[in-house]
């Protein structure tokens, strides 16, 4: 399952990610045009969905987030390929801020597990505002 996105996911949206995924998803984040795909199977193929829509390949990271614990590793095979990264794969610190921004904007708040609806709640007119992105 792959969904893409250019605004905030909704408290719906957030319970039915609850339900489809395990504990991890991978997600490919484009920081400059703040786009985001996301699924449980491969990176790369969350990265064809962002270059499909004319994200450039050096705009593009992969990450693994744990949606129990919040925790987001940023070393995706992805990311050895962007001309941007270390050869290492290793993501300067200015990267990470902007990826997790980014994954701050959709999200609103990491883990989503352990919020209670009241802290879920995202309002409909706010998912189209643009608060990072």
């Amino acid at each position: 399952m792959q969904i893409y996105k250019r605004v905030r996911f909704t408290k719906k949206e957030l319970q039915q990610l609850r339900q489809n995924f395990e504990d991890y998803i991978w997600a490919a984040v484009d920081p400059r045009k703040c786009v985001i795909s996301i699924g449980d199977e491969y990176l790369a193929d969350l990265r064809d969905v962002l270059l499909v829509r004319h994200c450039q390949p050096e705009n593009i990271y992969g990450v693994g987030m744990d949606l129990k614990t919040g925790e987001i590793n940023y070393v995706a095979q992805v990311n050895r390929r962007n001309p941007t990264v270390n050869p290492n794969g290793e993501l300067s610190l200015e990267s990470k801020e902007n990826i997790k921004h980014t994954l701050h904007y959709f999200f609103e708040k990491l883990p989503i597990y352990n919020l209670t609806d009241e802290e879920n709640k995202v309002e409909e007119s706010s998912s189209t505002a643009a608060a990072f992105c």
